[in-house]
């Protein structure tokens, strides 16, 4: 019982300690379709910046056009969407709050001057 005086104290200060980041809850996800065909996309590059946060967090989405920035801090957030065959997207002023997740979904359109890759005749 004595021992458990001693750890529990440390333990919590060693918790209270931790970077806030890491703890944080705040995430960013959504969505990324055509806006042509109004399918999803896959392996479209999602980055998230932020004037008053230092670096980038970048993830791709998955094969139904699905991301998810986690751990993010609270702050306005830009979010770029980046992919061969398409134009570059941008989403500005983005402001997410502690503690709280945002969903967007975005709607890129391809681009008619990168050739078309194809197997055939």
């Amino acid at each position: 019982m004595r021992f458990l005086l001693h750890v529990l104290p440390c333990l919590a200060l060693l918790l209270a300690s931790a970077p806030t980041s890491a703890r944080s809850g705040s995430a960013i996800f959504g969505t990324v379709i055509d806006v042509v065909t109004r399918k999803p996309i896959p392996d479209m590059v999602v980055t998230a910046t932020s004037p008053s946060h230092p670096g980038e967090a970048t993830v791709v989405t998955d094969l139904q056009g699905n991301f998810r920035i986690p751990n993010l801090e609270p702050g306005q957030y830009t979010l770029r969407f980046e992919r061969l065959y398409y134009h570059l997207y941008a989403r500005t002023d983005l402001q997410l709050q502690a503690g709280h997740s945002l969903r967007v979904r975005a709607e890129v359109v391809p681009d008619p001057n990168e050739p078309v890759m194809g197997c055939g005749p």
